[in-house]
């Protein structure tokens, strides 16, 4: 493989990306944010591959070409994984990378989709660890804010309280059942975990404060 390798595979990711929504483009889908949600990913993936033991180059790199479909026109999400395997195969051969090492960033591509689904697909540490890294940016700060701007409107707090009351049903059945992994990867998103339900739960509490006080 290059020494640069990662630097050449997040340049390939971004430009893919921006190149496919220029071609397809679709109000719900940012590449902007796609990429930088990608990079995050490869930043929880070296700190998981380092603490569980996982070979660290290979996990960045299924890391970066985790999403690298996720904006192919007539890719369904749940099929964005396999998809990406498509274009990450011939890239990883160009770079030099073993025929081993390519099948193991495949490998982890198409497992993180729909991992909860298929367990059995995640019998690698480099796959569980590109799981884990996914889920715990999907439920950092800034997909919070998203969630609360973007989806349930903040200029109406009634609808965002409803929404966080729903939401958190789900959060309170993640405290007793972690959607991962890893050790390193259950502390990290029970940590993220626990910061959305303190947050969503004043949030509807201030919502239960809005109305005139009975004497």
């Amino acid at each position: 493989m290059n020494d640069n390798s990662l630097d050449i595979i997040a340049n390939f990711v971004k430009n893919r990306l921006d190149g496919c929504h220029r071609i397809n483009p679709q109000p719900d889908k940012d590449p902007v944010y796609r990429y930088e949600h990608t990079l995050r990913v490869a930043q929880y993936g070296r700190q998981l591959s380092q603490s569980e033991g996982a070979d660290i180059e290979l996990v960045i790199a299924a890391c970066l070409l985790h999403d690298v479909a996720h904006f192919d026109p007539q890719v369904s999400n749940p099929e964005h994984g396999r998809a990406g395997v498509e274009v990450a195969r011939p890239l990883l051969d160009s770079l030099g990378y073993t025929s081993d090492e390519v099948d193991n960033i495949c490998y982890s591509i198409v497992a993180h989709v729909n991992a909860k689904k298929a367990h059995e697909l995640l019998h690698t540490l480099e796959a569980r660890c590109v799981s884990d890294a996914d889920n715990i940016d999907r439920f950092g700060a800034y997909r919070f804010l998203q969630h609360c701007v973007c989806e349930s409107n903040m200029g109406n707090m009634e609808k965002l309280a409803t929404n966080l009351s729903a939401h958190l049903v789900q959060l309170e059945k993640y405290r007793t059942n972690l959607p991962l992994y890893t050790p390193t990867g259950k502390a990290l998103f029970a940590h993220q975990l626990e910061l959305q339900i303190a947050i969503f739960k004043a949030l509807v509490e201030e919502w239960e404060l809005t109305r005139l006080p009975e004497i």
